[in-house]
């Protein structure tokens, strides 16, 4: 019986959609400031490739091949990148909530779940849930860069399970990654949701032992398949 339900930030709370964007087109535009150009073809050939290999640190993997393995340009890349974050936040108004996730998280701790976040993300975006109402609904607030443990490693999971009291078998890990969300949470005997979004919806399970319990293609569908696992 499920007890406990944990989320991801990325992807099943925050959309991300425009962020993704504005990330894309902003790697794409720093190539071409320095006269290199950069076909839309060229880069989601590259960006998918990296998805399906299961790259670890994405847009510096696709920087560094574009780069042609520059290490100068690749540095001036990355550092514009960085620089530029606080300008692409600022656009996408620094969250970018599905529409009925407030409705969703109040309906299910209204059914007695514990709600807990397990996300690699700065400390700012719990700031951030706090101002727009959604913190409160878990019981852990913090995320990666706040106890400097990062998913994959299953000591992040564990860290969450036993701050909360949670038991892992009485868990489900709702997440849009294969490889941080839903092999750890397997291995600790979680079960798993897996939300096909984003730009991380395209990676495929490698083996049978990836597969997550369950797959769906909106958040809202969410509360529905808990009542099946």
């Amino acid at each position: 019986m499920i007890k406990n339900i944990f989320f991801d930030i990325g992807g099943p709370i925050d959309k991300e959609t425009l962020m993704d964007q504005l990330i894309d087109e902003q790697i794409i535009e720093s190539f071409k400031s320095l006269g290199i150009n950069v076909s839309n073809k060229e880069y989601k050939k590259i960006h998918d490739k990296l998805i399906l290999s299961f790259s670890k640190n994405l847009y510096k993997d696709i920087i560094w091949i574009l780069s042609n393995k520059n290490i100068e340009l690749s540095y001036i890349i990355e550092k514009k990148l960085y620089d530029t974050e606080e300008e692409r936040n600022k656009k996408r108004g620094f969250f970018e909530p599905h529409n009925e996730i407030f409705k969703i998280l109040k309906s299910l701790c209204e059914k007695k779940y514990k709600l807990g976040i397990i996300a690699n993300q700065p400390v700012r975006s719990i700031e951030i849930m706090k101002q727009i109402g959604l913190l409160h609904f878990f019981s852990n607030k913090y995320v990666s860069d706040s106890i400097n443990l990062y998913k994959p490693d299953e000591k992040f999971f564990l860290h969450v399970c036993e701050d909360i009291n949670a038991n892992p078998c009485d868990s489900v890990m709702i997440g849009d990654r294969i490889d941080n969300d839903i092999v750890p949470a397997k291995n600790l005997g979680m079960k798993t949701i897996r939300l096909l979004t984003g730009r991380y919806k395209i990676q495929k399970p490698r083996d049978k032992s990836e597969e997550p319990d369950f797959k769906i293609t909106n958040i809202n569908q969410v509360e529905k398949v808990i009542k099946k696992l």
